[in-house]
């Protein structure tokens, strides 16, 4: 506790000095108080990194614990510039022959070619009409006298699934080209557009996208650089259509994205990488938890039962086989697809040994894990976090508990502090009095003997 400033008469005695002196014997309660509430922020801040631990350890248990992690699976196309692909816990294994005759497209129309793209066209405020192959139609209003440029861009600002912009198409003495594309591929997506006055300035406008294609599909006006088309692919020889180039429902839990036509062969099969990186998700996630717990015991926590008795219920878990395995013949224990138990507690994982397990029995290795029963290791690690982290659980008490220790510390502190304050003043005001005592005693002396000697 710091000893403010004080002014006195001057006199014989350091009133400053005594006074904080004795403040320092006062304000060891004090400082005890302080060591002690520091204690306990310490300890909470170490169960908060329990806490943490234990919710990361349970976020890493849900598919274990449902058993998905074991229908993890990849799909790799043999061709990338064909395609690529993703696969979900639906698919099922196999390889699968795969031609892309054609991609998803969206329209493009280059209009007929214009003098300059800045002068004005000469035309009446108009409307351009859009109708689209989906049935809907839109309307982007045309000013008087508008330039290429212009149109462009009044179509850009409405928003209607539609891009323009004005290129330089060649030499000729019209190089400047209005140039529409749809925003969006698939057969539906095509667009006729039409001006709504029919002036001649803008009948340049004017493009009928039914009448730009034959009845074999094919182009027959050269406006129609690129028509909206689906894309089209046979999987192992069946013929089918996709309005996009996103196609999910051709293989069964398959997500392909095409990219270029011509021919792959997609494999899709178990991800062993991806179970493994699962399960050791698992393992360093239980690991760090060790790894705090035995530190925190033997340091800031030290002497805590509690964080021995977290170890004992896990390591209780880990000893206990699953219910209706007998261990021999049956998956009954984590060591038994891979994942083993250290001596100084910490479990480690095998990799060979999981994949072994995996080909040799993928349903066990995932009942191991979790099963009908309830007791697979990943439910059991859920349960047990769930009571420890719960409002009765031992964590949360403990916690609750400190900071209940907190609240009733920092109150004994703060009366601390006033009586030391009262404490202080009295000395101050005891010590001063005396020292004015003392001077005048002093100068009544230094009198006497003046006036003793002048005798």
């Amino acid at each position: 506790m710091t000893t403010p400033s004080v002014t006195s008469s001057s006199g014989p005695l350091d009133v400053q000095g005594l006074v904080s002196q004795l403040m320092v014997v006062a304000d060891q309660p004090l400082d005890q108080m302080n060591s002690q509430l520091q204690s306990y922020d310490t300890q909470i801040s170490d169960y908060g990194t329990v806490n943490s631990d234990l919710t990361a350890l349970q976020s890493t248990l849900t598919t274990l614990s449902s058993g998905a992690f074991i229908n993890t699976l990849k799909a790799s196309s043999s061709n990338t510039d064909v395609l690529n692909a993703t696969a979900s816990t639906s698919a099922n294994a196999g390889d699968y022959n795969i031609s892309v005759d054609a991609l998803a497209s969206a329209q493009n129309v280059a209009l007929a070619g214009q003098a300059n793209e800045s002068n004005g066209l000469g035309n009446s405020a108009d409307t351009l009409n859009f109708s689209f192959g989906s049935g809907q139609t839109a309307t982007v209003n045309i000013a008087a006298n508008a330039s290429l440029s212009d149109i462009a861009a009044d179509i850009n600002a409405a928003g209607i699934g539609v891009a323009a912009s004005v290129v330089t198409a060649d030499s000729s003495s019209t190089p400047y080209r209005l140039v529409l594309t749809g925003n969006s591929v698939g057969a539906g997506q095509s667009f006729s557009t039409s001006v709504g006055s029919g002036q001649s300035a803008l009948s340049f406008l004017d493009f009928n996208a039914a009448a730009a294609v034959n009845g074999s599909g094919q182009i027959t006006d050269n406006r129609l650089t690129a028509q909206a088309q689906n894309a089209s692919l046979t999987v192992n020889g069946l013929s089918m259509t996709s309005s996009s180039n996103t196609v999910t429902d051709a293989v069964l839990g398959v997500s392909m994205n095409l990219t270029q036509t011509g021919s792959t062969v997609l494999d899709v099969s178990r991800d062993t990488t991806a179970i493994q990186n699962q399960v050791q998700s698992f393992v360093s996630a239980y690991n760090k938890l060790q790894g705090d717990s035995t530190s925190l015991y033997n340091g800031d926590l030290q002497g805590d039962y509690n964080m021995v008795e977290v170890q004992d219920m896990f390591d209780s878990l880990l000893n206990t086989p699953i219910a209706g395995a007998n261990g021999s013949s049956q998956v009954a224990y984590l060591a038994q697809v891979g994942v083993s138990l250290q001596k100084d507690g910490t479990l480690a994982l095998d990799t060979t040994a999981l994949d072994n397990a995996i080909s040799d029995n993928a349903t066990d290795v995932a009942n191991v894990f979790g099963n009908s029963n309830n007791d697979g290791f990943a439910q059991r690690f859920n349960e047990t976090i769930n009571q420890l982290l719960g409002p009765q659980g031992l964590v949360t008490t403990r916690t609750s508990t400190l900071d209940s220790m907190v609240s009733d510390e920092n109150n004994a502190i703060a009366q601390e502090q006033t009586m030391l304050a009262t404490q202080q003043q009295s000395y101050l005001t005891q010590y001063s009095n005396l020292n004015s005592a003392l001077a005048q005693m002093e100068q009544t002396s230094s009198s006497l003997a003046s006036m003793i000697a002048a005798a």
